[in-house]
């Protein structure tokens, strides 16, 4: 208890502190340059841009957001009707008269609302600025409930931390506190990111860049990863207590310093590229330099409403399915058949076979199934024409609804040997006892393979299990682009060729193919943590 007692104080003074949330600057937003003092002047024709109407007018008519916002801007210059329907076609005209109507009515709105007095630093001002947000502005209403949801949060928190730290000594404190501490560090990195949303779009503040991020924020967020640090230094200090000595690890300083070269590899070519990420929340520039304009979560919201997203995500999440399941049945199959080949040339010969497609390029490989799937002399389709299954070639390519079973062939042929390496590899592990017991029981070969030799195997096939799950998002890339044409382009986009298109050749977004790898990280994480959860309860093997 003594040894514990110092760790409980410090971690309950360090989360009792941060009630400092209350009176330092949690959002600073940036001065106007067009106006006098501290105050805000609200550009009302440009709130009311940026407000849902557009949205709205877009769900409603069924025409793009994209010309809907141009066709609402042009009215806000006050570009002539007759200019406005140069850019439109005949059937889209009337959006005019329904945006001129709607913007007006907002305009006359916020005109009446009036303008910010002052620039706003406290806790409850805050969320009052929050609230008028998502009243009269109508403009990115997940953010401004975001900032009220953070400003509350961290000091629930905050003070919840404390109190399990001076109250519950016990172990599981630790737990605890390190769960509280992640929220709230999650808490206010959601809410730095929901204050730049509003900023931009309710003051409509032209810039704002990472140097007008407020000194309460910084503070708040350092103080809660102090936490964290002490928190876990506490927990392994009691968890290693007489199991990992400081004896025992100069003991063994010669392995700690092999490590050292691969952790330092993995800090820098894995970690380190993920500073990368905050790019997913900017408006990407190149050319801007560090000076990169926060545009909060609307990347984010880009990718999950837009259709081509949804395609690809639909059809990566399909295509990787059928890669699982058949390469699991394939090179499990494929390693018990060639376990029971006892002629060891022959065996090797089949192996060595069996190995070689995974060593070619998709290119070659893309090239093999287009000869073999053509309609003018391709293989499969002389076979079922001359045995009378069709009564003409079939065009593979130009049908969407073969292009998932044709990758998930062709990925079958290209790596079933390959990945059946580690299953001859975890049967021969296998005790050769068990296979004689069950012989002198008059067992066959198939029964040993149902009742030895696949329960020998279990934990090999439920570690690669869970790896495979957390890949379920890598259907593929070089396949997929090598092979699809614009003819199945709806069921042949995943989503490393859409994070191509939109990062190189559509307006070069670097920022969306960001947001879309993060997406992607985040449900191979999950994927994994739940199978791994799932292969606990059952008592099975597991990652961690």
């Amino acid at each position: 208890m003594n040894k514990r007692k110092p760790y409980y104080i410090i971690i309950a003074a360090l989360c009792f502190a941060t009630i400092i949330s209350f009176f330092l600057p949690y959002l600073h937003l940036p001065k106007q340059n067009d106006v006098e003092g501290d105050g805000y002047k609200i550009d009302t024709a440009m709130a009311a841009l940026n407000s849902n109407i557009i949205k709205k007018v877009a769900k409603e008519s069924g025409i793009p957001k994209n010309i809907v916002y141009n066709t609402a801007k042009n009215i806000i210059n006050g570009k002539d009707r007759q200019t406005i329907e140069s850019r439109l076609k005949e059937n889209e005209y009337y959006i005019i008269d329904i945006l001129t109507e709607k913007m007006n009515e907002k305009v006359a709105e916020l005109d009446e609302w009036g303008s910010l007095e002052k620039r706003t630093y406290s806790y409850f001002d805050m969320i009052d600025l929050s609230a008028s947000v998502i009243k009269y502005l109508e403009r990115d209403i997940v953010s401004a409930f975001l900032v009220i949801l953070t400003l509350i949060m961290t000091v629930v928190l905050s003070y919840i931390s404390g109190f399990v730290m001076l109250f519950r000594k016990k172990l599981t404190s630790y737990k605890v506190v390190k769960i509280l501490s992640l929220i709230n560090i999650f808490m206010s990195f959601v809410g730095i990111l929901s204050i730049n949303a509003i900023g931009i779009g309710a003051l409509q503040v032209d810039k704002f860049y990472k140097e007008n991020f407020g000194i309460g924020f910084l503070v708040i967020a350092a103080m809660n990863f102090v936490i964290l640090l002490i928190a876990v230094i506490g927990n392994l200090h009691e968890s290693w207590a007489g199991i990992v000595t400081f004896k025992m690890i100069m003991r063994q300083k010669q392995l700690m310093l092999m490590t050292l070269p691969f952790i330092v590899y993995v800090v820098v070519f894995y970690f380190g590229p993920l500073t990368g990420w905050i790019m997913a929340f900017q408006n990407h520039k190149p050319a801007a330099g560090a000076n990169q304009m926060f545009v909060a979560w609307d990347k984010f919201i880009y990718l999950l409403t837009e259709k081509d997203f949804l395609l690809a995500f639909r059809n990566t999440l399909a295509m990787s399915l059928i890669n699982l399941v058949f390469s699991f049945i394939f090179a499990i199959g494929f390693a018990l058949l060639l376990n029971e080949v006892v002629n060891v040339k022959g065996k090797k010969l089949v192996q060595t076979v069996s190995y070689l497609p995974h060593f070619l390029s998709w290119i070659i490989v893309a090239a093999i199934v287009k000869n073999v799937l053509a309609v003018d002399g391709g293989i499969l389709n002389e076979l079922l024409v001359n045995w009378g299954f069709i009564d003409a070639p079939i065009n593979f390519f130009a049908d969407g609804k073969y292009f998932w079973w044709i990758v998930g062939l062709a990925v079958v042929w290209k790596e079933t040997g390959w990945n059946s390496i580690i299953y001859l590899a975890s049967i021969t592990s296998i005790n050769p006892d068990l296979y004689e017991a069950a012989s002198i029981d008059g067992a066959g070969r198939f029964k040993k393979m149902i009742h030895i030799t696949l329960p020998g195997i279990k934990a090999t096939i439920f570690v690669l299990l869970i790896i495979n799950l957390g890949m379920v998002m890598n259907s593929g890339f070089e396949a997929q682009l090598q092979l699809k044409n614009d003819l199945i382009k709806n069921t042949a986009e995943v989503i490393d060729t859409y994070v191509l298109n939109k990062s190189f050749f559509q307006g070069a977004d670097f920022s969306i193919g960001t947001a879309a790898g993060i997406f992607k990280s985040v449900i191979s994480i999950l994927l994994v943590s739940i199978a791994n959860r799932t292969a606990k309860a059952f008592d099975q093997e597991r990652l961690y």
